[in-house]
């Protein structure tokens, strides 16, 4: 028989604990990888303005993205007879244009076609708060916002906005073939480097974590979302900063991506001492829910461009297993996607990639699909490449320093 009497206190009970429980979570700080402030410096950073190469020539542009304004990059190859083709890129999760994407950018429009790099909401020269929001979402509606914007205005007729093509690494490397599915065959061409195709590479990174992290690094995401909740509704607190990447061997480390030893060392290489918007090595700690919910490879199906993957074996980020399984399934004829694998972690596939041997499978798959002839190759054309030192030594700015 329903008694009264005594399930109201039990309910009382239960929902005390529930409420203490979420008081907990928002109530910060209770782990010492976190924090709440995030210094927005908007001064102006050397060489990350216009530029006037010897083959090339770099332009700021500004390219709306509901409501917001996205800082982009627009290289142009020098006596270009009509308007080039163009590709179109981001970096990866938690990062931006600055960090390292010039050495890709310039091997491309070597080859004869424009590129435009974009920064994020919230990232970089972009505007938008919280600051470094990551978040597929709202990063795919800026491709979108990009893309759009290209096809409709041929951005001033400085471009052919009918081959388009897409570059994306890592988290950025998902969003691509989600946009491609999105613009269907008004995509000439994608370049995947390391996607992250599906939740199951979250897995991997979970057994290496160790449940104890993984339990911690949920207990700070859902804090950060329950905040963001509560400031749809007049109550506004700060939100909450995870960092971006810690070491694997740091036991009490508790970051979004862990890194190798390897990793780590690669990424404090050459780093500048200060990048666009005040870059810091956090993250909206929000995405630790988002991104279970993330899985680009459902969209695989919509997908009609030829699409070249580049993944890396020594990869626990973003396992080459789950890349091929997703690809496996996508019922893809053989024809429609190639796929580059090199002996090489996450991170290190970045800055080896723009090496001579490993890039020009890349710009030969770009020239065919974006109908580049023999014609259209940039100033740089047959002139002396990079030396392969040279070229890693570069592309090792790419990485974020702590």
């Amino acid at each position: 028989m329903y008694n009264k009497q005594g399930f109201l206190p039990r309910l009382g009970v239960r929902l005390s604990v529930v409420a203490g429980a979420l008081a907990l979570l928002i109530a910060l700080p209770w782990e010492k990888n976190i924090d709440t402030q995030f210094n927005w410096d908007r001064s102006t950073i050397p060489n990350t303005g216009d530029q006037d190469g010897r083959t090339f020539t770099r332009t700021v542009l500004q390219i709306t993205s509901h409501g917001t304004p996205l800082e982009a990059w627009l290289y142009l190859p020098k006596h270009s007879s009509s308007p080039p083709p163009v590709l179109v890129m981001a970096h990866g999760m938690g990062a931006q244009k600055d960090i390292g994407l010039f050495m890709y950018a310039e091997k491309f429009v070597d080859a004869g076609m424009a590129v435009l790099i974009f920064d994020y909401r919230c990232f970089g020269g972009s505007g938008g708060l919280p600051r470094h929001w990551v978040s597929p979402r709202r990063h795919i509606q800026d491709w979108h916002a990009v893309v759009a914007h290209v096809q409709a205005t041929n951005l001033g007729g400085q471009v052919d906005g009918s081959r388009v093509a897409l570059w994306g690494v890592s988290y950025a490397g998902g969003h691509v073939l989600v946009t491609a599915a999105k613009f269907g065959s008004n995509i000439s061409a994608v370049i995947a480097n390391e996607p992250y195709v599906s939740p199951a590479a979250v897995l991997s990174t979970t057994g290496i974590r160790g449940v104890g992290r993984t339990l911690r690094l949920l207990a700070v995401g859902l804090s950060d979302t329950l905040r963001h909740l509560l400031g749809k509704v007049g109550l506004r607190l700060p939100p909450v900063y995870l960092r971006l990447v810690a070491p694997i061997t740091d036991p009490k480390a508790l970051a979004l991506l862990p890194l190798q030893e390897s990793e780590m060392a690669i990424r404090n290489v050459h780093a500048p001492p200060k990048r666009q918007g005040g870059w810091q090595n956090k993250v909206l700690a929000r995405v630790v829910l988002e991104a279970l919910g993330y899985n680009p490879s459902r969209h695989f199906s919509k997908i009609t461009a030829p699409i070249f993957f580049r993944v890396a074996s020594l990869d626990h980020l973003c396992p080459p297993s789950v890349v091929l399984s997703a690809v496996k399934k996508s019922g893809w004829p053989e024809q429609q996607y190639i796929i580059q694998e090199r002996n090489v972690t996450h991170l290190e596939a970045h800055s080896t990639g723009v090496r001579e041997q490993d890039i020009k499978p890349v710009i030969a798959f770009l020239r065919e699909h974006l109908g580049l002839g023999a014609g259209d190759l940039g100033a740089a054309a047959g002139q002396e490449t990079l030396s392969v030192e040279g070229a890693e030594e570069l592309a090792e700015t790419q990485f974020p320093s702590s």
